[in-house]
């Protein structure tokens, strides 16, 4: 066991490392920007406002008011959200389906209670960013950050980029307690792999959700959608 969270520590700095050198050079352009939107570049603790002349990278970070509008493209993504939300940029990206699985299981051990609260009691990497506190901010919202993030979350999926909202859905929930046991992060994280074609993940993630809800409704509905990606794995198989 002493050699094993080394090891797992290890492994969590050298993966923040890679994805961030991966993502260098890569920018992106603001094509739409409505109300106030503020940005934070990198680590840095300063926000400012954001302007449609601004370009964005990866290590940067915006949160939005709730009456805002923005449309960000490049790199092949075009992303659009409505207001009250906070975004990564390095969230505005495609992955294969193994690099999603890698990052699914790599978010899985930094839920492990060991490595969790070592994670929040060291200083943030560039690919999570640093922590935020809306007095750092300027932006007026009565909605919890964790809910802004949620909301985040929701856009990437909205947006088709199914990818980054459950590897962010799952980040989230070893994150903050309050969303530990949310449904809506699960049922984002199980559908984003349905929509990927992930079938059995798909199924795992939503047998979850039926062991641990006490909707009926919601677990007669889960309980036939898994029983529909069965019958669509057996016929791949034939």
């Amino acid at each position: 066991m002493p050699l094993i969270r080394p090891l797992i520590v290890a492994v969590l700095v050298l993966h923040s490392t890679l994805s961030l050198y991966s993502e260098n050079g890569n920018w992106f352009k603001i094509k739409k920007l409505k109300g106030r939107v503020e940005v934070r570049h990198g680590v840095r603790e300063s926000w400012e406002s954001l302007t449609q002349s601004d370009t964005l990278r990866p290590e940067d970070t915006i949160l939005m008011n709730k009456d805002s509008y923005i449309e960000i493209e490049g790199n092949g993504i075009f992303f659009k959200a409505i207001g009250d939300l906070i975004l990564n940029i390095s969230d505005l990206r495609r992955l294969s389906k193994d690099e999603l699985l890698l990052q699914i299981a790599f978010e899985e051990m930094r839920a492990l209670p060991g490595v969790k609260n070592e994670k929040r009691n060291s200083s943030s990497t560039g690919l999570y960013g640093a922590d935020i506190s809306k007095e750092e901010t300027k932006l007026k919202t009565t909605q919890s950050l964790a809910y802004l993030w949620v909301k985040g979350v929701r856009a990437l999926f909205e947006n088709g980029l199914y990818e980054t909202a459950s590897i962010r859905a799952k980040n989230l929930m070893s994150r903050f307690d309050e969303l530990k046991d949310s449904y809506e992060l699960k049922l984002i994280v199980a559908s984003s792999f349905e929509k990927l074609g992930l079938y059995g993940e798909a199924i795992s993630e939503y047998n979850k959700i039926i062991a641990s809800s006490r909707d009926e409704s919601l677990k007669g509905k889960l309980t036939q959608k898994v029983k529909e990606l069965k019958g669509k794995i057996t016929s791949s198989l034939q």
